[in-house]
Protein backbone atom coordinates (compact mmCIF):
# COMPACT_ATOMS: atom_id res chain seq x y z
CA UNK A 1 0.00 0.00 0.00
CA UNK A 2 2.82 2.39 0.89
CA UNK A 3 4.53 1.65 -2.43
CA UNK A 4 1.29 2.33 -4.31
CA UNK A 5 0.74 5.62 -2.47
CA UNK A 6 4.31 6.67 -3.17
CA UNK A 7 3.96 5.88 -6.88
CA UNK A 8 0.72 7.82 -7.20
CA UNK A 9 2.18 10.76 -5.37
CA UNK A 10 5.19 10.80 -7.68
CA UNK A 11 2.92 10.78 -10.69
CA UNK A 12 0.96 13.66 -9.17
CA UNK A 13 4.05 15.79 -8.53
CA UNK A 14 5.49 15.36 -12.02
CA UNK A 15 2.26 15.96 -13.85
CA UNK A 16 1.08 19.41 -14.85
CA UNK A 17 -2.70 19.66 -14.91
CA UNK A 18 -4.16 22.08 -17.39
CA UNK A 19 -7.87 22.77 -17.53
CA UNK A 20 -9.67 21.32 -20.50
CA UNK A 21 -11.25 24.04 -22.57
CA UNK A 22 -15.02 24.01 -22.30
CA UNK A 23 -15.10 24.04 -26.09
CA UNK A 24 -12.80 24.00 -29.10
CA UNK A 25 -13.17 27.66 -29.97
CA UNK A 26 -15.71 29.96 -28.36
CA UNK A 27 -19.32 29.99 -29.52
CA UNK A 28 -20.30 33.11 -31.43
CA UNK A 29 -22.55 35.67 -29.78
CA UNK A 30 -26.09 34.37 -29.50
CA UNK A 31 -25.00 30.75 -30.03
CA UNK A 32 -25.62 28.15 -27.34
CA UNK A 33 -22.53 27.07 -25.31
CA UNK A 34 -20.84 23.91 -26.56
CA UNK A 35 -21.47 20.51 -25.03
CA UNK A 36 -18.69 18.16 -23.98
CA UNK A 37 -19.82 14.94 -25.62
CA UNK A 38 -18.44 11.57 -24.57
CA UNK A 39 -17.44 10.58 -28.10
CA UNK A 40 -13.82 10.30 -26.95
CA UNK A 41 -11.77 10.79 -23.77
CA UNK A 42 -10.95 14.44 -24.40
CA UNK A 43 -12.52 15.63 -21.14
CA UNK A 44 -12.43 12.33 -19.19
CA UNK A 45 -9.86 11.51 -16.51
CA UNK A 46 -11.38 8.26 -15.28
CA UNK A 47 -14.22 6.12 -16.60
CA UNK A 48 -13.50 2.90 -14.75
CA UNK A 49 -16.57 0.67 -14.56
CA UNK A 50 -18.40 2.35 -17.45
CA UNK A 51 -19.23 1.05 -20.91
CA UNK A 52 -19.06 3.39 -23.88
CA UNK A 53 -22.17 2.64 -25.92
CA UNK A 54 -22.86 3.66 -29.53
CA UNK A 55 -26.57 4.48 -29.99
CA UNK A 56 -27.89 3.85 -33.53
CA UNK A 57 -30.71 6.19 -34.57
CA UNK A 58 -34.20 4.81 -35.14
CA UNK A 59 -34.90 3.92 -38.79
CA UNK A 60 -38.07 5.55 -40.13
CA UNK A 61 -37.88 4.02 -43.61
CA UNK A 62 -37.72 5.47 -47.10
CA UNK A 63 -39.21 8.97 -47.35
CA UNK A 64 -37.96 10.20 -50.75
CA UNK A 65 -38.55 8.02 -53.82
CA UNK A 66 -37.07 8.43 -57.33
CA UNK A 67 -40.43 8.85 -59.03
CA UNK A 68 -39.68 11.32 -61.84
CA UNK A 69 -39.06 10.13 -65.41
CA UNK A 70 -35.44 11.33 -65.26
CA UNK A 71 -34.72 9.61 -61.92
CA UNK A 72 -34.43 6.16 -63.47
CA UNK A 73 -31.35 5.11 -61.48
CA UNK A 74 -32.30 6.71 -58.18
CA UNK A 75 -31.32 9.74 -56.11
CA UNK A 76 -28.90 10.76 -53.36
CA UNK A 77 -29.86 13.22 -50.61
CA UNK A 78 -27.18 15.92 -50.42
CA UNK A 79 -28.65 18.60 -48.13
CA UNK A 80 -31.73 18.99 -45.94
CA UNK A 81 -32.52 22.18 -44.04
CA UNK A 82 -35.32 24.44 -42.83
CA UNK A 83 -36.61 27.41 -44.78
CA UNK A 84 -37.74 30.69 -43.25
CA UNK A 85 -41.36 29.55 -43.51
CA UNK A 86 -40.54 26.47 -41.41
CA UNK A 87 -40.78 23.97 -44.24
CA UNK A 88 -38.10 21.39 -44.86
CA UNK A 89 -36.18 21.66 -48.12
CA UNK A 90 -34.11 18.94 -49.74
CA UNK A 91 -31.44 19.11 -52.44
CA UNK A 92 -30.75 15.74 -54.01
CA UNK A 93 -28.55 14.43 -56.80
CA UNK A 94 -30.37 12.77 -59.67
CA UNK A 95 -29.17 9.50 -61.20
CA UNK A 96 -30.49 8.51 -64.61
CA UNK A 97 -29.56 7.83 -68.23
CA UNK A 98 -31.12 11.11 -69.40
CA UNK A 99 -29.33 13.50 -67.04
CA UNK A 100 -25.71 14.59 -66.62
CA UNK A 101 -23.52 13.55 -63.67
CA UNK A 102 -23.89 16.68 -61.52
CA UNK A 103 -27.65 17.16 -61.87
CA UNK A 104 -29.59 18.13 -58.75
CA UNK A 105 -33.25 18.60 -57.94
CA UNK A 106 -35.39 20.16 -55.22
CA UNK A 107 -38.12 18.88 -52.88
CA UNK A 108 -40.11 20.47 -50.03
CA UNK A 109 -42.03 19.09 -47.07
CA UNK A 110 -44.23 20.37 -44.25
CA UNK A 111 -43.24 17.59 -41.84
CA UNK A 112 -39.93 16.22 -43.13
CA UNK A 113 -41.57 12.89 -44.03
CA UNK A 114 -43.96 13.57 -46.91
CA UNK A 115 -42.21 15.36 -49.78
CA UNK A 116 -43.35 17.11 -52.95
CA UNK A 117 -41.24 17.99 -55.97
CA UNK A 118 -42.43 21.39 -57.23
CA UNK A 119 -42.24 22.53 -60.83
CA UNK A 120 -39.59 25.26 -60.62
CA UNK A 121 -39.39 26.25 -64.28
CA UNK A 122 -35.62 26.71 -63.98
CA UNK A 123 -34.24 23.75 -65.93
CA UNK A 124 -36.26 21.99 -68.62
CA UNK A 125 -36.99 18.33 -68.07
CA UNK A 126 -35.13 15.93 -70.34
CA UNK A 127 -37.24 15.91 -73.47
CA UNK A 128 -38.90 19.22 -72.55
CA UNK A 129 -41.43 20.46 -70.05
CA UNK A 130 -41.31 21.64 -66.45
CA UNK A 131 -39.30 19.97 -63.74
CA UNK A 132 -37.92 20.32 -60.23
CA UNK A 133 -34.36 20.31 -61.58
CA UNK A 134 -31.92 22.96 -60.33
CA UNK A 135 -29.30 25.06 -62.12
CA UNK A 136 -26.80 24.47 -59.27
CA UNK A 137 -25.01 21.74 -57.43
CA UNK A 138 -25.60 20.65 -53.85
CA UNK A 139 -25.26 23.39 -51.19
CA UNK A 140 -22.89 23.13 -48.24
CA UNK A 141 -23.66 24.82 -44.93
CA UNK A 142 -20.26 26.23 -43.96
CA UNK A 143 -21.72 28.76 -41.51
CA UNK A 144 -23.86 27.09 -38.87
CA UNK A 145 -22.22 23.68 -39.41
CA UNK A 146 -18.83 24.82 -40.62
CA UNK A 147 -17.77 27.83 -38.51
CA UNK A 148 -17.44 30.26 -41.41
CA UNK A 149 -16.55 33.61 -39.77
CA UNK A 150 -18.45 35.64 -42.36
CA UNK A 151 -22.29 35.55 -42.24
CA UNK A 152 -22.28 36.34 -45.96
CA UNK A 153 -20.54 32.99 -46.47
CA UNK A 154 -23.11 30.79 -44.76
CA UNK A 155 -23.69 28.56 -47.79
CA UNK A 156 -21.63 27.39 -50.74
CA UNK A 157 -23.23 26.64 -54.11
CA UNK A 158 -21.71 25.27 -57.31
CA UNK A 159 -22.60 26.66 -60.74
CA UNK A 160 -21.12 26.29 -64.22
CA UNK A 161 -21.68 25.27 -67.80
CA UNK A 162 -19.22 22.39 -68.16
CA UNK A 163 -20.11 20.20 -71.18
CA UNK A 164 -20.65 17.22 -68.87
CA UNK A 165 -22.78 19.23 -66.47
CA UNK A 166 -20.20 19.67 -63.72
CA UNK A 167 -20.75 22.68 -61.44
CA UNK A 168 -17.11 23.70 -60.87
CA UNK A 169 -17.56 27.41 -60.07
CA UNK A 170 -18.18 28.10 -56.38
CA UNK A 171 -20.36 30.88 -54.96
CA UNK A 172 -21.13 31.98 -51.41
CA UNK A 173 -24.60 32.98 -50.22
CA UNK A 174 -26.01 34.40 -46.99
CA UNK A 175 -29.18 32.38 -47.57
CA UNK A 176 -30.13 29.64 -49.97
CA UNK A 177 -32.13 30.91 -52.95
CA UNK A 178 -35.91 31.06 -52.84
CA UNK A 179 -36.29 29.02 -55.99
CA UNK A 180 -40.06 29.37 -56.19
CA UNK A 181 -40.38 33.12 -55.64
CA UNK A 182 -37.12 34.91 -56.43
CA UNK A 183 -36.18 35.15 -60.13
CA UNK A 184 -33.15 37.29 -59.20
CA UNK A 185 -31.59 34.69 -56.92
CA UNK A 186 -28.29 34.78 -58.80
CA UNK A 187 -27.75 38.46 -57.94
CA UNK A 188 -27.43 37.51 -54.26
CA UNK A 189 -24.47 35.17 -54.80
CA UNK A 190 -20.81 36.11 -54.37
CA UNK A 191 -18.17 34.41 -56.48
CA UNK A 192 -15.86 32.31 -54.30
CA UNK A 193 -13.50 30.31 -56.51
CA UNK A 194 -13.17 27.00 -58.33
CA UNK A 195 -12.75 23.35 -57.41
CA UNK A 196 -10.88 20.59 -59.25
CA UNK A 197 -13.75 18.08 -59.15
CA UNK A 198 -17.52 18.34 -59.08
CA UNK A 199 -17.44 15.88 -56.17
CA UNK A 200 -15.69 18.41 -53.94
CA UNK A 201 -17.28 21.06 -51.76
CA UNK A 202 -16.57 22.68 -48.42
CA UNK A 203 -17.37 21.24 -45.00
CA UNK A 204 -15.85 23.81 -42.66
CA UNK A 205 -13.43 26.68 -42.07
CA UNK A 206 -10.33 25.77 -40.03
CA UNK A 207 -9.35 28.89 -38.10
CA UNK A 208 -6.03 27.41 -36.94
CA UNK A 209 -4.71 26.91 -40.48
CA UNK A 210 -6.94 29.58 -42.04
CA UNK A 211 -8.20 27.33 -44.78
CA UNK A 212 -11.39 25.76 -46.07
CA UNK A 213 -11.64 21.99 -45.65
CA UNK A 214 -13.55 19.17 -47.32
CA UNK A 215 -13.38 15.51 -46.27
CA UNK A 216 -13.84 12.72 -48.81
CA UNK A 217 -12.18 9.67 -50.31
CA UNK A 218 -8.49 9.98 -51.12
CA UNK A 219 -7.56 9.55 -54.80
CA UNK A 220 -5.94 6.18 -55.57
CA UNK A 221 -4.38 5.32 -52.19
CA UNK A 222 -2.94 1.79 -52.39
CA UNK A 223 -3.73 -0.76 -51.09
CA UNK A 224 -7.14 0.33 -49.76
CA UNK A 225 -9.53 3.23 -49.86
CA UNK A 226 -9.01 5.84 -47.16
CA UNK A 227 -10.14 9.36 -46.24
CA UNK A 228 -8.38 12.53 -47.34
CA UNK A 229 -8.42 16.10 -46.11
CA UNK A 230 -8.86 18.43 -49.07
CA UNK A 231 -8.01 22.03 -48.22
CA UNK A 232 -7.66 25.43 -49.87
CA UNK A 233 -6.71 28.86 -48.56
CA UNK A 234 -7.75 30.88 -51.61
CA UNK A 235 -10.52 28.65 -53.09
CA UNK A 236 -8.38 28.16 -56.19
CA UNK A 237 -5.33 26.12 -55.19
CA UNK A 238 -6.05 22.88 -53.36
CA UNK A 239 -4.00 20.49 -51.25
CA UNK A 240 -4.92 16.89 -50.45
CA UNK A 241 -3.50 14.53 -47.83
CA UNK A 242 -4.66 11.13 -46.64
CA UNK A 243 -5.59 11.26 -42.95
CA UNK A 244 -7.71 8.23 -41.98
CA UNK A 245 -6.95 4.62 -42.93
CA UNK A 246 -8.31 1.28 -41.80
CA UNK A 247 -5.85 -0.02 -39.21
CA UNK A 248 -4.70 -3.21 -37.51
CA UNK A 249 -7.95 -3.41 -35.52
CA UNK A 250 -10.05 -3.51 -38.69
CA UNK A 251 -10.80 -6.59 -40.74
CA UNK A 252 -8.42 -7.66 -43.50
CA UNK A 253 -10.29 -10.91 -44.07
CA UNK A 254 -10.74 -11.02 -47.88
CA UNK A 255 -14.36 -12.10 -47.36
CA UNK A 256 -15.09 -8.87 -45.46
CA UNK A 257 -12.28 -6.41 -46.13
CA UNK A 258 -12.71 -3.10 -44.30
CA UNK A 259 -12.32 0.16 -46.23
CA UNK A 260 -13.04 3.79 -45.37
CA UNK A 261 -14.98 4.57 -48.54
CA UNK A 262 -15.85 8.22 -47.89
CA UNK A 263 -16.83 10.74 -45.25
CA UNK A 264 -19.23 13.59 -44.60
CA UNK A 265 -17.94 16.01 -41.95
CA UNK A 266 -19.48 18.84 -39.96
CA UNK A 267 -18.47 21.05 -37.05
CA UNK A 268 -20.62 20.54 -33.98
CA UNK A 269 -20.06 21.24 -30.28
CA UNK A 270 -16.55 22.54 -30.91
CA UNK A 271 -15.25 19.46 -32.75
CA UNK A 272 -15.34 17.96 -36.22
CA UNK A 273 -17.69 15.00 -36.43
CA UNK A 274 -17.08 12.63 -39.32
CA UNK A 275 -19.70 10.24 -40.71
CA UNK A 276 -17.66 7.50 -42.38
CA UNK A 277 -18.97 5.39 -45.25
CA UNK A 278 -17.58 2.08 -44.03
CA UNK A 279 -17.35 -0.56 -46.76
CA UNK A 280 -16.99 -4.29 -46.13
CA UNK A 281 -15.85 -5.77 -49.44
CA UNK A 282 -15.64 -9.31 -50.74
CA UNK A 283 -12.21 -9.72 -52.34
CA UNK A 284 -12.57 -13.42 -53.05
CA UNK A 285 -14.05 -12.99 -56.53
CA UNK A 286 -11.14 -13.30 -59.00
CA UNK A 287 -13.33 -12.30 -61.96
CA UNK A 288 -13.90 -8.81 -60.55
CA UNK A 289 -10.45 -7.74 -61.66
CA UNK A 290 -11.62 -8.19 -65.25
CA UNK A 291 -14.19 -5.44 -64.84
CA UNK A 292 -11.81 -2.74 -63.67
CA UNK A 293 -8.58 -2.54 -61.71
CA UNK A 294 -6.95 0.66 -60.48
CA UNK A 295 -4.28 1.36 -57.89
CA UNK A 296 -6.78 0.82 -55.12
CA UNK A 297 -7.42 -2.72 -56.34
CA UNK A 298 -10.76 -4.29 -57.06
CA UNK A 299 -12.88 -1.18 -57.13
CA UNK A 300 -16.03 -3.06 -58.06
CA UNK A 301 -15.90 -5.70 -55.36
CA UNK A 302 -19.17 -6.74 -53.80
CA UNK A 303 -20.19 -5.79 -50.28
CA UNK A 304 -22.44 -3.75 -47.97
CA UNK A 305 -21.78 -0.29 -46.52
CA UNK A 306 -22.66 1.17 -43.13
CA UNK A 307 -22.14 4.53 -41.43
CA UNK A 308 -19.66 4.95 -38.58
CA UNK A 309 -18.57 8.04 -36.67
CA UNK A 310 -15.15 9.47 -35.78
CA UNK A 311 -13.96 12.66 -34.08
CA UNK A 312 -11.30 15.24 -34.92
CA UNK A 313 -10.23 18.09 -32.66
CA UNK A 314 -7.53 19.55 -34.90
CA UNK A 315 -9.41 20.46 -38.06
CA UNK A 316 -9.46 17.02 -39.68
CA UNK A 317 -5.73 16.16 -39.56
CA UNK A 318 -6.07 13.41 -36.95
CA UNK A 319 -9.11 11.32 -36.07
CA UNK A 320 -10.08 9.54 -32.87
CA UNK A 321 -11.68 6.23 -33.78
CA UNK A 322 -12.75 5.21 -30.27
CA UNK A 323 -16.38 4.87 -31.38
CA UNK A 324 -15.81 3.93 -35.03
CA UNK A 325 -15.19 0.22 -34.43
CA UNK A 326 -18.88 -0.51 -34.91
CA UNK A 327 -21.74 0.83 -36.97
CA UNK A 328 -23.68 3.89 -35.92
CA UNK A 329 -26.20 3.25 -38.72
CA UNK A 330 -25.91 -0.46 -39.59
CA UNK A 331 -26.57 -1.77 -43.08
CA UNK A 332 -29.39 -4.18 -43.85
CA UNK A 333 -28.66 -7.83 -43.13
CA UNK A 334 -29.97 -9.26 -46.42
CA UNK A 335 -28.50 -8.75 -49.94
CA UNK A 336 -31.76 -7.14 -51.07
CA UNK A 337 -32.45 -5.09 -47.90
CA UNK A 338 -33.62 -1.57 -48.75
CA UNK A 339 -30.69 -0.25 -46.70
CA UNK A 340 -27.95 -2.64 -47.80
CA UNK A 341 -25.79 0.44 -48.41
CA UNK A 342 -26.16 3.44 -46.09
CA UNK A 343 -24.38 6.68 -47.07
CA UNK A 344 -24.58 10.13 -45.47
CA UNK A 345 -23.97 13.23 -47.59
CA UNK A 346 -26.21 15.55 -45.54
CA UNK A 347 -25.77 16.80 -41.97
CA UNK A 348 -28.49 16.03 -39.38
CA UNK A 349 -31.34 18.52 -39.01
CA UNK A 350 -32.51 19.59 -35.55
CA UNK A 351 -36.24 19.02 -35.11
CA UNK A 352 -37.48 19.72 -31.59
CA UNK A 353 -35.43 17.60 -29.18
CA UNK A 354 -34.39 15.23 -31.98
CA UNK A 355 -31.80 15.06 -34.73
CA UNK A 356 -33.27 13.95 -38.06
CA UNK A 357 -30.74 12.17 -40.23
CA UNK A 358 -31.40 11.88 -43.95
CA UNK A 359 -29.29 9.19 -45.60
CA UNK A 360 -29.05 7.67 -49.06
CA UNK A 361 -29.87 3.95 -49.01
CA UNK A 362 -29.39 1.40 -51.79
CA UNK A 363 -31.19 -1.94 -51.96
CA UNK A 364 -28.22 -4.00 -53.10
CA UNK A 365 -24.53 -4.55 -52.53
CA UNK A 366 -21.88 -2.18 -53.81
CA UNK A 367 -21.41 -2.57 -57.58
CA UNK A 368 -24.56 -4.66 -57.99
CA UNK A 369 -25.26 -5.08 -61.68
CA UNK A 370 -21.56 -5.12 -62.53
CA UNK A 371 -20.92 -8.85 -62.90
CA UNK A 372 -23.54 -10.07 -60.38
CA UNK A 373 -27.07 -9.23 -59.38
CA UNK A 374 -29.37 -6.47 -60.54
CA UNK A 375 -28.48 -2.77 -60.19
CA UNK A 376 -29.57 -1.35 -56.84
CA UNK A 377 -31.93 1.62 -56.43
CA UNK A 378 -30.78 4.58 -54.39
CA UNK A 379 -33.45 6.37 -52.33
CA UNK A 380 -33.73 8.77 -49.41
CA UNK A 381 -34.30 7.35 -45.92
CA UNK A 382 -34.91 9.00 -42.54
CA UNK A 383 -33.41 8.11 -39.17
CA UNK A 384 -34.20 9.92 -35.91
CA UNK A 385 -32.43 10.24 -32.57
CA UNK A 386 -32.58 12.49 -29.53
CA UNK A 387 -30.21 15.44 -29.98
CA UNK A 388 -26.49 14.71 -29.50
CA UNK A 389 -27.09 11.12 -28.42
CA UNK A 390 -24.51 9.47 -30.62
CA UNK A 391 -22.60 7.83 -27.75
CA UNK A 392 -23.04 7.47 -23.99
CA UNK A 393 -21.11 6.29 -20.98
CA UNK A 394 -23.26 3.69 -19.27
CA UNK A 395 -23.10 2.21 -15.78
CA UNK A 396 -24.98 -0.86 -14.54
CA UNK A 397 -26.64 -1.49 -11.20
CA UNK A 398 -23.41 -0.89 -9.30
CA UNK A 399 -22.85 2.85 -9.03
CA UNK A 400 -19.74 4.15 -10.81
CA UNK A 401 -18.10 7.58 -10.61
CA UNK A 402 -16.95 9.32 -13.77
CA UNK A 403 -14.21 11.89 -13.10
CA UNK A 404 -13.47 14.65 -15.60
CA UNK A 405 -10.21 16.40 -16.27
CA UNK A 406 -9.89 19.90 -14.81
CA UNK A 407 -12.36 22.19 -16.53
CA UNK A 408 -13.23 25.85 -16.01
CA UNK A 409 -16.77 26.71 -14.92
CA UNK A 410 -17.93 29.05 -17.68
CA UNK A 411 -21.63 29.34 -16.88
CA UNK A 412 -24.12 29.77 -14.06
CA UNK A 413 -25.58 26.27 -14.36
CA UNK A 414 -24.46 22.74 -15.23
CA UNK A 415 -26.55 20.72 -17.66
CA UNK A 416 -26.41 17.02 -18.50
CA UNK A 417 -27.65 15.15 -21.55
CA UNK A 418 -28.79 12.14 -19.56
CA UNK A 419 -31.16 9.20 -19.42
CA UNK A 420 -31.64 8.35 -15.77
CA UNK A 421 -35.20 7.08 -16.17
CA UNK A 422 -34.31 3.57 -14.92
CA UNK A 423 -31.71 4.57 -12.35
CA UNK A 424 -30.15 7.71 -10.99
CA UNK A 425 -27.37 10.20 -11.57
CA UNK A 426 -25.75 12.63 -9.12
CA UNK A 427 -22.91 15.11 -9.59
CA UNK A 428 -20.25 16.40 -7.24
CA UNK A 429 -17.90 19.30 -7.97
CA UNK A 430 -14.35 19.37 -6.63
CA UNK A 431 -11.21 21.48 -6.73
CA UNK A 432 -7.86 19.67 -6.65
CA UNK A 433 -6.02 19.85 -3.33
CA UNK A 434 -2.81 18.09 -2.26
CA UNK A 435 -3.35 15.41 0.39
CA UNK A 436 -0.60 14.29 2.78
CA UNK A 437 -0.35 10.52 3.12
CA UNK A 438 2.44 8.94 5.23
CA UNK A 439 4.34 12.24 5.11
CA UNK A 440 4.08 12.17 1.32
CA UNK A 441 2.33 14.94 -0.59
CA UNK A 442 -0.09 13.32 -3.02
CA UNK A 443 -1.94 14.93 -5.87
CA UNK A 444 -4.60 12.27 -6.24
CA UNK A 445 -7.87 13.80 -7.41
CA UNK A 446 -8.40 11.07 -9.98
CA UNK A 447 -8.08 8.19 -7.56
CA UNK A 448 -10.36 9.04 -4.66
CA UNK A 449 -13.52 10.95 -3.93
CA UNK A 450 -13.10 10.53 -0.16
CA UNK A 451 -10.15 8.93 1.60
CA UNK A 452 -9.99 6.93 4.83
CA UNK A 453 -9.52 10.06 6.87
CA UNK A 454 -12.78 11.44 5.43
CA UNK A 455 -10.93 14.04 3.37
CA UNK A 456 -12.37 14.96 0.00
CA UNK A 457 -11.69 17.15 -3.01
CA UNK A 458 -15.38 17.94 -3.30
CA UNK A 459 -16.39 21.48 -2.43
CA UNK A 460 -18.69 22.10 0.57
CA UNK A 461 -22.26 22.10 -0.67
CA UNK A 462 -21.31 20.32 -3.91
CA UNK A 463 -20.71 16.79 -2.70
CA UNK A 464 -22.37 13.90 -4.52
CA UNK A 465 -24.75 13.26 -1.62
CA UNK A 466 -25.87 16.90 -1.69
CA UNK A 467 -26.96 16.71 -5.34
CA UNK A 468 -30.62 16.21 -6.07
CA UNK A 469 -30.92 12.78 -7.69
CA UNK A 470 -31.57 12.84 -11.44
CA UNK A 471 -34.14 10.35 -12.75
CA UNK A 472 -34.98 12.29 -15.90
CA UNK A 473 -34.58 11.44 -19.57
CA UNK A 474 -33.57 14.85 -20.90
CA UNK A 475 -31.20 16.30 -23.48
CA UNK A 476 -30.51 19.31 -21.21
CA UNK A 477 -31.23 18.59 -17.55
CA UNK A 478 -30.06 21.28 -15.11
CA UNK A 479 -28.18 19.82 -12.15
CA UNK A 480 -29.23 21.10 -8.71
CA UNK A 481 -27.66 20.88 -5.25
CA UNK A 482 -29.78 21.07 -2.12
CA UNK A 483 -28.19 24.16 -0.56
CA UNK A 484 -25.70 25.52 -3.11
CA UNK A 485 -25.65 27.45 -6.36
CA UNK A 486 -23.02 26.80 -9.04
CA UNK A 487 -22.62 30.53 -9.61
CA UNK A 488 -20.26 30.68 -6.60
CA UNK A 489 -17.79 28.52 -8.55
CA UNK A 490 -18.02 30.45 -11.82
CA UNK A 491 -14.55 31.09 -13.28
CA UNK A 492 -12.86 28.42 -11.13
CA UNK A 493 -11.17 25.27 -12.41
CA UNK A 494 -12.92 22.17 -11.12
CA UNK A 495 -13.48 18.50 -11.74
CA UNK A 496 -16.91 16.92 -12.06
CA UNK A 497 -17.58 13.66 -10.22
CA UNK A 498 -20.60 12.12 -11.96
CA UNK A 499 -22.10 9.19 -10.07
CA UNK A 500 -24.13 6.93 -12.38
CA UNK A 501 -26.27 3.89 -11.59
CA UNK A 502 -28.38 2.11 -14.24
CA UNK A 503 -28.20 5.18 -16.46
CA UNK A 504 -26.57 6.74 -19.53
CA UNK A 505 -24.78 10.09 -19.67
CA UNK A 506 -24.08 11.55 -23.12
CA UNK A 507 -22.36 14.82 -22.22
CA UNK A 508 -22.45 18.02 -20.19
CA UNK A 509 -22.11 21.77 -20.56
CA UNK A 510 -21.98 24.92 -18.47
CA UNK A 511 -24.62 27.47 -19.40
Amino acid sequence: MACLVGLLATVGRTRTERPVQAAVGRPAAGVEPHWQLFLDDHVIERSTGFRRVVHPPRPRGVVLEPDQPWETQGLSIMHVGRRRDGKFECYYRVHGERVLSDTHAYAVSDDGIHWTKPDLGLVPAPGGGKSNLLPCGAPFDVGFLGTSPDPGKRYLLGLGDHPRGFKMEMFFARELPDWQNDPKWKDKLTRAGTKPSYKLGLNFWDQATREWVFMRQSPNPPPTRCIARWSTKDLKNWEVRSVLYPDAHDSSDPRSFDEAYGMHAMVTEGLVLGFIEWFKGDQTRPDLAVLERELIGRVHMKGPMETRIAVSRDGGFTWDRTVSREAWIPHGSQPNSYDRLVVMYASPVRNGDEDWIYATVIDGDHASGMGYGRPGRSRGALYTQKHNRYVSLQAGNTAQVLITKPIRVTGRTLQLNVDGSRGEVKVGVGIDKPITIFDTVGHLPSYMVRDRQNRTHLEPGFQVGQCRAIHANSIEHTVEWKDSDLQVLQGKTVRLYIMVRDANVFGFRFK
